[in-house]
């Protein structure tokens, strides 16, 4: 019995590759939209954008970038891997994992295209700075989230459709997985809070010094 009930609640070995090629799919779409977009800005949004980025990185050399309340910043990074988990208690995960990988694409690469245009070839190194010492942990707990939250909505949706039983979260390696996420994503905070800024003081004063 105890063997049935946890089988009941395991994610499913088979679709991890399909699942993890469609959250990737569409978040390079969402990506590459927010590259299109980024380089299309001009005008007011572009002066305006640009002013930003400069008093970014005028702070940062001087030491004095305010970081962000702590549970604001909890917030902001918690949000993405949370709703990831949560899609995967309803079939309608199906539809709604893409858009949140399309989104989180989007968003991401817009930031990073906007320091490119800003700052040239340093906008790499000052968005690498930004984006990707917390993403490095960041983002890829929330693909495994979101792999295992597609299975679990596709499973779910097969059921609704009368299709077969299906199995879906939760089981013992799925809770290992979510407590692996949590480290990683509070690791992701950690550095933002304890490293980036000394990098970006280091990066931005070489810069502007430069």
């Amino acid at each position: 019995m105890r063997k049935t009930i946890v089988a009941a609640w395991s994610v499913p070995r088979e679709g991890i590759v399909p699942a993890l090629i469609l959250t990737s799919a569409c978040f390079l779409a969402g990506g590459l939209a927010g590259c299109l977009l980024a380089a299309q800005v001009g005008g007011a949004g572009e002066t305006s954008l640009t002013g930003y980025l400069e008093a970014f990185l005028q702070a940062s050399g001087q030491g004095a970038v305010e970081l962000p309340a702590l549970w604001t910043q909890i917030w902001d990074t918690f949000r993405w891997p949370l709703f990831a988990l949560l899609l995967g208690f309803t079939a309608l995960g199906v539809l709604g994992l893409p858009v949140l990988f399309s989104i989180r694409g989007f968003l991401l690469a817009f930031s990073i295209a906007a320091f490119v245009r800003a700052f040239g070839g340093a906008g790499w190194l000052l968005a690498l700075l930004v984006f990707g010492v917390g993403g490095a942990l960041a983002l890829p707990a929330l693909f495994v989230l979101g792999v295992q939250s597609f299975l679990s909505a596709r499973a779910l949706a097969a059921r609704v459709r009368g299709e077969g039983a299906g199995h879906v979260l939760w089981g013992r390696a799925c809770l290992t997985r979510c407590a692996l996420c949590l480290g990683c994503v509070l690791g992701s905070i950690l550095l933002e809070r304890a490293v980036v800024p000394a990098l970006l003081a280091g990066a931005a004063g070489a810069l502007l010094n430069g």
